[in-house]
């Protein structure tokens, strides 16, 4: 299975929250080879947002996060390319969802993957147009 998390599932692996064991458990089937997951390389900026606005981070604890999650050997792929870009222009627009949310939809067509979120109006919102779960 080839799985795309978007940003508040990935930051549950660092911050205690509603569902942290269930993103977890995700984490680990990863860690044991099974099953697969892309993220876009905006996830790296969301979730350095996610850690900024968290009172109890410091940034050793910052880098100390982020060293972890490049330890694990997620896929990330550049979005960085004026093709890509412009359908995750279209995506947004046409399902009424930001540019950000859009990159993790956009991601998961192409590459066929199933969109984990935490964020239960996305799910809705893009459900019938790519396979979406809620975490």
């Amino acid at each position: 299975m080839k799985l795309i998390l978007d940003a508040n599932v990935i930051a549950k692996w660092f911050i205690e929250e509603e569902n942290t064991d269930k993103a977890i458990e995700i984490r680990d089937q990863f860690v044991k080879g099974k099953l697969t997951i892309v993220e876009p390389t905006l996830l790296i900026y969301e979730l350095g947002n996610v850690f900024w606005k968290h009172p109890a981070k410091s940034p050793e604890d910052v880098e100390l996060d982020f060293k972890a999650l490049f330890d694990l050997g997620i896929e990330f792929l550049d979005i960085a390319k004026p093709e890509v870009l412009g359908t995750i222009h279209e995506t947004a627009r046409s399902l009424g969802i930001t540019f950000y949310d859009a990159t993790y939809v956009t991601v998961a067509m192409k590459e066929g993957c199933t969109l984990i979120t935490a964020d239960e109006e996305l799910q809705k919102k893009v459900r019938g147009h790519v396979e979406v779960e809620l975490l």
